[in-house]
């Protein structure tokens, strides 16, 4: 499952009347059929949800995970709304950060460790712990007494902004992506200041692209166009070195995006180059540390088409000598990572994605073996970067 269960109580009921017991490490003795339910203790209902799938035996609690995500993407409307720059978008990547995390963020009782996650700031770090004890977001509260609510699921859809997101939900209820779907293929937008055809169809294409993009891609679908990715971003000049890393490098079954590093010198030019290449489509991101696009897909039948989103890319551009900790930190796991994190702390030493640290001296950044040689580790193959080190 990936995290540890400690601290669950050693019963769950469940409400068709089932009870689970025997829980250790994230597995339970019983078996039932797939379903819903709370983790109940002898002196009351803790109220954290979980679900049950009896196909893997494993129990997911996930509704702080959910709950929070929500309120960071609404706080990133808000901001959004203020024009503020930057921190909307830090706050979605956070949001998403929560959506695929494997175990209830509760798990990380210290807000180090959830910096310790791509995405996740000592400042939004605080927020998450300050909703875990308190079930509420002060930063947030204050904006919605100045603000009022913006729907954070449209806030999603590009090309949507604060102002229309507003316009849907007062004129037609809007909450939701489905919703806007919904409407607009009734032609229920018509109409409407500012929602021209044009403008009607570019959000109905965004909108599917948001749906499209919660799936997840077999490895074995989209392998051949990573590796042709590669290869057209290796051919860019002033790329020194370039690899895949997340979830597809460590050979999960599947992806849902696709994570890739270049070393580079020369950021914003090679940057720039690849928005251009024909596999692109959909920029989203574009800059000298990130580019974020749709990818084209000749090699799977038919490609994307239009108003189908291809599988995303996220780009990152480093340094060439910070290439060994940035590929480390990006390939993850996430869980991997904190175990090097902590083992590093355990030294006096600093562990994230620009190097090893001791203080301000680097003590290996260049390749990953430098770094689980200097935390007295043997090499780990992507593959089996979990919680375990050994």
């Amino acid at each position: 499952m990936g995290c540890d269960a400690v601290g669950f109580p050693e019963e769950i009921h469940i409400p068709n009347g089932g009870v689970l017991t025997g829980w250790m490490g994230g597995i339970c003795d019983s078996m039932i059929d797939t379903g819903v339910g709370f983790l109940a203790h002898p002196c009351g209902i803790l109220g954290s949800i979980i679900t049950w799938n009896s196909n893997a035996g494993i129990m997911f609690p996930v509704e702080n995970n959910k709950r929070i995500a929500m309120l960071l993407r609404q706080i990133a409307a808000l901001l959004e709304e203020q024009g503020v720059a930057f921190k909307p978008a830090a706050y979605r990547r956070a949001a998403k950060v929560l959506d695929e995390l494997e175990c209830d963020v509760s798990t990380y009782k210290d807000p180090k460790e959830l910096e310790a996650f791509p995405g996740i700031g000592e400042s939004i770090a605080k927020k998450i712990q300050e909703y875990l004890l308190t079930k509420r977001i002060a930063t947030l509260d204050k904006l919605l007494g100045m603000q009022g609510g913006i729907p954070p699921a449209l806030m999603e859809v590009e090309g949507m902004g604060p102002k229309r997101a507003r316009q849907l939900q007062m004129a037609l209820g809007i909450q939701t992506v489905a919703d806007l779907i919904k409407a607009a293929k009734g032609g229920k937008l018509d109409g409407l200041p500012g929602f021209s055809k044009t403008m009607q169809k570019k959000l109905l294409v965004n909108a599917r692209r948001v749906s499209e993009r919660t799936r997840r891609f077999p490895r074995s679908e989209v392998k051949a166009d990573v590796e042709a990715l590669l290869k057209k971003i290796e051919g860019v000049k002033g790329v020194e070195r370039c690899a895949v890393a997340g979830s597809f490098r460590r050979e999960s079954e599947t992806v849902g995006d696709i994570d890739v590093l270049v070393a580079t010198g020369h950021a914003q030019s090679v940057s720039d180059a690849v928005a251009e290449l024909p596999l692109v489509r959909n920029v989203v991101a574009h800059g000298d540390k990130k580019l974020s696009f749709d990818l084209k897909s000749p090699l799977r039948s038919g490609g994307a088409s239009e108003g189908q989103a291809g599988i995303r890319v996220d780009i990152r551009f480093v340094r060439r000598d910070q290439w060994g900790a940035a590929l480390l930190y990006f390939t993850g796991s996430k869980e991997h990572n904190i175990a090097l994190r902590k083992r590093a702390i355990q030294r006096g030493w600093k562990l994230n994605e620009y190097g090893l640290f001791a203080g301000q001296k680097v003590i290996a950044s260049r390749e990953e073996e430098d770094i689980y040689k200097a935390l007295a580790l043997t090499f780990i193959e992507p593959s089996h970067r979990t919680e375990s080190l050994s």
